[in-house]
């Protein structure tokens, strides 16, 4: 696709014929009438693989989510029957230091547990292996030594990612943040407790407690800021130094050895392992 989009067309003076590749053509025209239906028809070809691609990844992916969904709701109902069956061939005596409530939330919340560990997660990690793999093999075949530097980069630009989507997706924020000591804990409990504090008319010494707590979080807030945009820098710093250099080595491998590697073979060697 990258190449039809990018397809060279060289400028031809008069009737002049012009060479295109080692091809000589007799007229301009000619030449212009070549190219366009060259283009033309491997934009078709194009297009009908993408509705190719799209047909299988719809019928894959109903396959996958049909497939995993099933097997693990065959395994959580298993789970539960299993769970149930022991629970009534207990003694009477385990259920006077068990209660009821305690029993049923134990049979709904753990077998819950396994069934959110053994349905998706296990789909995605199947899915990612997969794709790894075929982009590492494809990557390998079609220009091995960039697909060595994009293993070696691969890495650092992964934390890059990681530490910029910390400070996006809100993982940078205080842990204190709810605890009893804390601005957000302190108006938890107050709010939960709004007629305790009433009747013992503490209301401002639960504002004054708020206030030095505020204060208190206050302190190193140029230092939190500071990790915040080295954070997101850094992540930045990665990715984007990780890109240029892989642009370069990619380019110094076309450039000398023209005819052992090709400029398709870089764009599917970056774009398997990148883009999988």
């Amino acid at each position: 696709m990258i190449e039809v989009l990018y397809v060279p067309v060289f400028s031809c003076e008069g009737d002049a014929p012009p060479a295109f590749f080692g091809a000589t053509f007799g007229t301009c025209q000619e030449y212009l009438d070549d190219v366009a239906d060259q283009m033309r028809k491997e934009s078709f070809l194009i297009s009908y693989a993408w509705i190719g691609i799209m047909a299988i990844a719809i019928i894959g992916n109903g396959l996958s989510f049909y497939g995993f969904g099933k097997s693990s709701e065959k395994m959580n109902k298993r789970i539960r029957d299993a769970a149930f069956t022991s629970l009534i061939r207990q003694e009477i005596s385990y259920f006077d230091v068990r209660s009821i409530g305690t029993i049923t939330s134990n049979l709904q919340d753990d077998a819950a547990l396994v069934h959110s560990f053994s349905g998706e997660p296990i789909r995605s990690l199947f899915m990612n292996l997969s794709s790894l793999l075929v982009g590492l093999i494809l990557s390998f075949f079609y220009m091995w030594p960039f697909a060595l530097l994009v293993l070696a980069v691969l890495p650092a630009m992964g934390f890059g990612a990681i530490m910029e989507m910390k400070m996006y997706m809100g993982e940078d924020e205080s842990e204190e943040d709810g605890k009893e000591n804390s601005s957000g804990g302190i108006v938890i409990e107050s709010l939960l407790n709004i007629r305790t504090v009433a009747s013992l008319a503490i209301e401002k010494m639960r504002a004054k407690e708020y206030d030095e707590a505020l204060n208190g979080e206050s302190k190193n807030i140029m230092k939190e800021n500071f990790k915040k945009g080295l954070a997101v820098g850094s992540g930045q710093l990665f990715q984007m130094w990780g890109m240029a250099l892989m642009f370069y080595w990619g380019g110094w491998l076309l450039y000398k050895f023209p005819d052992k590697y090709t400029f398709r073979a870089f764009l599917i060697s970056m774009f398997a392992l990148l883009f999988r």
